[in-house]
């Protein structure tokens, strides 16, 4: 999910503690923003910090000037034979920037079927990814190459990954049972970040300074929990939304670290890229903080409630747009179905000039 889908759910979920909102509107506290602030910090602290002490055993710069698919996908199947022989092996991809906004595009993919690595250098784009016609290399062998391996590999991903602008991914082989490899996609991203080991031990330390430094505040009576324990609770809770929303995905988390080593898989029920599904959760979560600030608001109890039927409400407001979004969700997912026709187990055509997985774009994600 995109960063800002992370910080409204953060907050979202801050709303439903009463007396967050009761400090965010008569203190001028900023707490529920402590929801948000954590429903965002998974993301930061991969693509902030983790992404720069990670190290992997090749990195692949092409040469803008010297342009050759085979070089590429020769260095990316070292790292297979790699694994093969030592279990792990890593590999980065770099992007090919030719000026402020001009790139050079290629895309990587990886031919279950034929246990063979499939490189195409592609035109030059812009910042937004269109391509200038026109500006594809003329010699067909220097533009596709495939490199055979000889181990069998498997990924959750069957399209090709295109590394365009920004950053380039990163890759991960493993060696699982029966010699198979498995391609990890960021191998850095959603690990110990995206755990609900590291929530739960943050909050702990939080919970512990709060303890000794938070004072209780008016009306306590009118509290369930006291409020040192308000803090703890939304970091806790902020990061589990995130942890939650990213498993409806295709990628999913170590959700266990340390002790579990890999990643679960995802749901897959959506991509982290698609604008709907985002717009889903966002819609979800103002949905949910504009009822909380209604039930929850500091009035005297004569004063009548904002929302006066919860059911009308949600119906109105969340149940009716869900299912328009809804509808031109699947309808779109129908017809990019009908537009990539694909028999069932049968392999995907990485010759082909078919979309690219802009997912596997780790400036998208």
């Amino acid at each position: 999910m995109k960063g800002f889908t992370h910080f409204i759910s953060g907050i979202a979920v801050a709303s439903f503690f009463p007396q967050a909102v009761h400090m965010a509107s008569q203190e001028q506290s900023f707490i529920l923003c402590l929801g948000g602030i954590f429903g965002i910090m998974p993301d930061t602290l991969d693509f902030k910090f983790a992404k720069y002490f990670h190290k992997s055993d090749f990195e692949i710069r092409p040469d803008p000037n010297n342009l050759d698919a085979r070089v590429i996908a020769e260095t990316v199947a070292n790292a297979i034979r790699k694994a093969e022989k030592e279990g792990r092996g890593t590999v980065q991809l770099h992007t090919m920037q030719l000026g402020s906004n001009l790139w050079r595009s290629y895309t990587l993919a990886f031919d279950s079927a034929t246990s063979e690595v499939v490189v195409d250098i592609g035109p030059e784009v812009d910042t937004g990814q269109v391509p200038f016609e026109g500006t594809e290399l003329k010699d067909p062998e220097k533009a596709h190459a495939r490199v055979k391996v000889e181990s069998q590999f498997f990924q959750q991903f069957d399209k090709k990954s295109q590394i365009a602008i920004m950053t380039g991914p990163c890759f991960e082989f493993v060696k699982r049972d029966e010699g198979k490899i498995e391609i990890v996609f960021l191998p850095w991203h959603r690990t110990w970040s995206h755990s609900f080991t590291l929530g739960m031990l943050i909050a702990l330390l939080v919970g512990i300074f709060t303890f000794f430094t938070v004072p209780e505040g008016p009306n306590p009576e009118l509290y369930s929990i006291p409020r040192w324990l308000l803090y703890p609770l939304i970091i806790l809770f902020g990061s589990m939304v995130h942890i939650i929303e990213d498993s409806t995905g295709f990628m999913g988390n170590n959700l266990f670290y340390p002790f579990t080593k890999d990643r679960t898989n995802g749901l897959g029920l959506m991509s982290a890229a698609e604008a709907i599904p985002n717009f889903l959760f966002v819609w979800t979560s103002i949905i949910c903080i504009l009822y909380n600030l209604d039930r929850f608001r500091w009035a005297p109890g004569d004063t009548p409630p904002g929302i006066e039927n919860p059911a009308t409400y949600f119906f109105w407001f969340y149940a009716i747009p869900v299912a328009v979004m809804a509808y031109f969700f699947f309808k779109g997912k129908k017809a990019k179905e009908a537009k990539e026709p694909k028999e069932k187990g049968r392999p995907a055509d990485f010759d082909a000039a078919t979309s690219v997985e802009r997912e596997t774009d780790a400036s998208v994600i």
